[in-house]
């Protein structure tokens, strides 16, 4: 989370406090734009992704990067891109990524999606 004098401050918070496991997930983000000083507040809700989801999130990708090789920060950008395109079941009006020019809100809603979707993961032993 940004939160610099001259950065974009981005605030995630969990609409609901329940430690059970849910395979969805909604939360709230704020996000003050430092270049505009607009702030956009909205609701989001993350589905956990079924193997067609995560099919169709690869080929989003590849989309996104035009089938060619691209350098390792717009390859990561594309990567929160397609992820959060298929995740993200609910968004507000505002939350168009490809039209952002900073990359704070979609890093800070791409870490916290993340972060929910690897409490999913196989526990070994």
């Amino acid at each position: 989370m940004s939160d610099d004098g001259n950065k974009d401050v981005v605030k995630i918070v969990d609409t609901k406090d329940d430690k059970a496991v849910s395979f969805t997930k909604s939360f709230t983000v704020t996000w003050t734009n430092a270049e505009t000083g607009i702030v956009n507040v909205g609701t989001f809700t993350a589905t956990r992704p079924g193997l067609g989801a995560m099919g169709q999130i690869a080929v989003y990708k590849a989309k996104l990067n035009g089938g060619e090789k691209v350098d390792p920060m717009t390859d990561i950008m594309h990567q929160m891109m397609a992820d959060l395109h298929y995740i993200l079941t609910d968004v507000p009006a505002w939350w168009k990524p490809s039209e952002f020019f900073t990359a704070s809100p979609l890093r800070d809603v791409w870490d916290h999606v993340v972060a929910w979707s690897s409490t999913f993961r196989a526990r070994v032993g």
